[in-house]
């Protein structure tokens, strides 16, 4: 195997055992939801998955041909001159590298919720329910920005181009974990959420409250929100309400494929009201069931 085929053959194999394991996942998450619901739906279901698959037909592929390729490419390049966590003993070296990537995908979707890349990542929080299909819901220029963040500080640290796919794959299986709305038993998601993004935690990230959405970064662990003082447990999943205040009716995919181009708006209603809640405004780490 020579060094410039190693990307694309790396590519060729994580659409040949990434692909269909994703595509089972989703499906059984899709299976769990409808079977054990966690949060009661607000909107028609059949107009929600048609807006959502239409969004992904353009982001996923967009992901597969620009963003992925880039972060092989990228690590590759990088590889002869061992950067960064090269130089760490093998063993320690994979751990490192998986961390490093957690960083950075906790780290991107914190920008993301900057006013400039909000007029991307807002297309993906107007969804006013959320399931597995939320996951796919990221408009095509979120992936192309995600680039210089999730490809070329990488391939700057020294991960290795197939940690780099491994990791993607365990990214996009959690991604559409934590954005199922699928009920685990209780006791079973408050241990997960020691460690992992749960459906629950994802949840009230994606609130009309200000305060929470600003929570809950985390892509795979919990970790970061935990060192960042991001994590907020302590609501209760009945008393959430999914969306952007600022959105209180479905878009249509065309208005939802130009919503970058409008200016943010503020965090409230129409009428001008502001979402708030009733709880401490301290963020607790304790699970709400």
């Amino acid at each position: 195997m020579t060094s410039l085929s190693l990307p694309h053959k790396l590519l060729r194999r994580f659409d040949h055992w990434a692909g269909p394991a994703l595509a089972v996942v989703a499906l059984g998450l899709l299976l769990l939801e409808t079977r054990r619901p966690l949060r009661r739906r607000t909107q028609p279901v059949a107009a929600r998955w048609r807006r959502n698959v239409v969004l992904a037909a353009p982001s996923l592929p967009a992901m597969r041909l620009t963003l992925l390729p880039a972060m092989v490419g990228l690590a590759q390049a990088a590889a002869p001159r061992r950067l960064g966590l090269a130089r760490l003993p093998q063993p320690l070296r994979l751990a490192a590298e998986v961390l490093a990537l957690d960083y950075l995908a906790y780290a991107w979707h914190r920008l993301l919720h900057a006013p400039l890349l909000w007029r991307l990542h807002r297309v993906h929080h107007s969804d006013q329910d959320m399931d597995v299909t939320t996951a796919w819901r990221f408009h095509f220029g979120e992936m192309l920005a995600s680039i210089p963040v999730r490809a070329a500080l990488p391939a700057l640290l020294g991960v290795r181009p197939a940690t780099v796919l491994g990791y993607e794959a365990v990214l996009e299986a959690c991604t559409a974990f934590h954005h199922s709305n699928a009920r685990l038993p209780f006791g079973l998601e408050r241990r997960l959420a020691r460690l992992l993004v749960t459906p629950r935690a994802h949840g009230i990230h994606h609130s009309i409250v200000w305060r929470e959405t600003q929570s809950n970064f985390g892509v795979v662990l919990t970790l970061w929100d935990r060192l960042h003082r991001t994590l907020r447990l302590n609501v209760p999943q009945q008393a959430v309400t999914i969306g952007v205040p600022a959105y209180p009716h479905p878009q249509s995919v065309t208005q939802l494929l130009a919503l970058p181009l409008a200016p943010p708006e503020p965090w409230a209603r129409p009428n001008g009201s502001v979402p708030q809640r009733a709880l401490s405004a301290r963020p607790t780490q304790k699970l709400a069931e």
